[in-house]
C-alpha cells in the first residue's frame, strides 16, 4: 500500500508530459486515489506510435516504453476517455462528481474549448478544486500559447543564467522547470484541500510555471530589480568564492570524471590547503589567506586545485576533502547513480515490474514519512488499462462499456486507426 496521509482524496490528472503528471504522482505517493485521464483517441506527447530517443527497447507497443511517461505517472489508475465527444464528457462528468482535484495543464482556453472550464466543473462538483497550470498561466497577453519546459526557462531568465558566457544557441536544453512545478501542484492541492475543510467548497487555481519557476532565480532578479545589477554569466564559478567550479579527477575507464567543488569560508580554504599540502596559504599575510586575495588569483587557484584534483578518483578526492571540511561532490552521469553509496544505503531506487519492459530500477520519493512512507503501488499503467474498473465504479455496466469503446469515446491501444479518427479534431 502506498502512504495513508490522503487517503480517501480522489486526485483526476488531466495533464500531460510530466509535470503535472509527476504532481499528481506525488499525491498518489501520499494515498491519494489518481485517475489519470488519458486523451483518446489522441495521443499525448509522451505517447509515440513509432521510436524515437525517449523509448526505451523492448516487446509491446511503443507508446507503452517511454521513459517520460513511465517515470512521470506511478500510483495512478488510468482511464482513457474522449472528453470533446458526448459519451466520453459524460463519463468524465461522473468523475468529476465524486472526485476532490483536477489537474489540468493544456493552453490556455484549451480546456474551455473541450467543454470543461471552471465554471462547468464547479457547476457539477461545488466541492472540487481545479489547478489550470498553463506555462504563462490562464490570463494576460500569452493566454493561448503553448510551449514546453524549455519556452518557460528562456522566458524565467534561466536560459542565459546557466549560460555561462556562451552563444544562446549553444547552451543545452534542460527540464528544471518540469521538475519544479509538481511541486506547486502539491502545495497547491493541500491548501485547497485544507481551506475546503472551512468553507465546504472547492477552489480555482491559476498556476503559471514561469511565475512559480522565477523565484528559483530570486537572488539574480532581485539583483536587478533591487540595485540595477546585472548578473553575469560566470558559468560554474561564483562572484563571491574562489575556488568554486568543477574540477577533473582521474579519468576512469578512459572517460572525463569531475568534482564540484567549493570553498566559501576561511574555514574553508584553510581546510582545502591543509588537503592540498600547503597549509601555508591559509595562513595570516599570505595574499590567498582572505576572500578578496583568493578572488583576485582565481585562475591560479583553480589550476592548483584541478592539479590535486587530476590525480585521485572522485570519489576519493571528495572523501578527503569532506573529512576537511571542504564543500565538495562527484559529479555524476546517470549511470553513476545506480552504485552511488548514499542512494544504494538508503534504498532510494525501487525495483519495479514495468509491464513489457520486467524489472527495472526506477527513482525513489522526495521524502520519507513515518509511520506509512511512499511505496510504489502501482507502476506507470497502461493506456487505459483501468478503463472497466473506474468505469464501473461510475455506474457504467459491462454492455455500456461496450458502447463507450464501439464509438471511440474511450479505448485501450493507439494506432494508425485511431490516429486516423483525430485528423479532423
Amino acid at each position: 500500500m502506498p502512504g495513508r496521509a490522503l487517503a480517501g482524496v480522489r486526485i483526476i490528472d488531466l495533464a500531460e508530459v510530466w509535470a503535472g503528471p509527476f504532481g499528481a504522482s506525488l499525491l498518489g505517493d501520499m494515498g491519494a486515489d489518481v485517475v489519470k485521464v488519458e486523451s483518446f483517441p489522441r495521443r499525448s506527447l509522451t505517447r509515440p506510435l513509432v521510436p524515437d530517443a525517449r523509448v526505451a527497447d523492448g516487446p509491446g507497443p511503443v507508446y507503452e516504453r517511454v521513459t517520460a511517461q513511465i517515470q512521470g505517472n506511478r500510483n495512478k489508475r488510468n482511464v482513457a476517455l474522449d472528453i470533446r465527444s458526448p459519451a466520453g464528457a459524460g463519463a468524465f462528468r461522473r468523475l468529476l462528481a465524486s472526485s476532490d482535484v483536477l489537474v489540468e495543464g493544456f493552453a490556455s482556453g484549451s480546456i474551455q474549448r473541450a467543454g470543461f472550464g471552471w465554471e462547468v466543473v464547479r457547476d457539477v462538483n461545488p466541492r472540487i478544486t481545479m489547478i489550470s497550470m498553463p506555462a504563462w498561466g490562464v490570463r494576460g497577453p500569452y493566454a493561448g500559447y503553448v510551449a514546453l519546459g524549455s519556452q518557460v526557462e528562456a522566458t524565467a531568465g534561466h536560459t542565459l543564467a546557466r549560460g555561462g558566457g556562451r552563444e544562446v544557441e549553444e547552451i543545452p536544453g534542460t527540464v528544471a522547470t518540469d521538475a519544479s512545478a509538481p511541486l506547486a501542484v502539491v502545495f497547491a492541492s493541500l491548501l485547497a484541500l485544507r481551506r475546503r475543510e472551512r468553507t465546504g467548497r472547492g477552489s480555482y487555481i491559476d498556476l503559471s510555471h514561469a511565475e512559480a519557476f522565477s523565484w528559483y532565480l530570486a537572488g539574480q532578479l532581485g539583483s536587478w530589480t533591487l540595485a540595477g545589477r546585472l548578473p553575469a554569466a560566470t558559468g560554474n564559478a561564483s562572484p563571491h568564492a574562489v575556488p568554486h567550479g568543477c574540477y577533473p579527477a582521474e579519468r576512469e575507464g578512459g572517460s572525463a570524471r569531475w568534482v564540484a567543488l567549493a570553498a566559501e569560508s576561511d574555514r574553508q580554504w584553510a581546510g582545502l590547503a591543509s588537503v592540498l599540502g600547503r597549509p601555508e596559504w591559509a595562513r595570516d599575510g599570505h595574499p590567498w589567506a582572505s576572500i578578496p586575495g583568493r578572488l583576485r588569483a582565481r585562475e591560479e587557484i583553480d589550476r592548483e586545485v584541478s592539479a590535486w584534483t587530476s590525480r585521485r578518483t572522485r570519489l576519493e578526492a571528495v572523501d578527503e576533502l569532506q573529512a576537511a571540511g571542504v564543500i565538495a561532490a562527484p559529479v555524476a552521469e546517470p549511470s553513476a547513480m545506480l552504485p552511488s553509496p548514499q542512494l544504494q544505503a538508503r534504498g532510494w531506487f525501487h525495483p519495479v515490474e514495468q509491464p513489457y519492459l520486467g524489472t527495472r530500477l526506477l527513482p525513489g520519493f522526495l521524502w520519507r514519512m513515518e509511520p506509512d512512507g511512499a511505496r510504489y503501488a502501482r507502476p506507470s499503467a497502461l493506456v487505459g488499462e483501468h478503463n472497466a474498473e473506474i468505469l464501473s465504479e461510475l455506474g457504467y455496466s459491462l454492455a455500456d462499456i461496450e458502447g463507450l469503446r464501439a464509438v471511440h469515446a474511450a479505448g485501450e491501444r493507439y494506432d494508425e486507426e485511431t490516429e486516423a479518427l483525430t485528423s479532423g479534431s
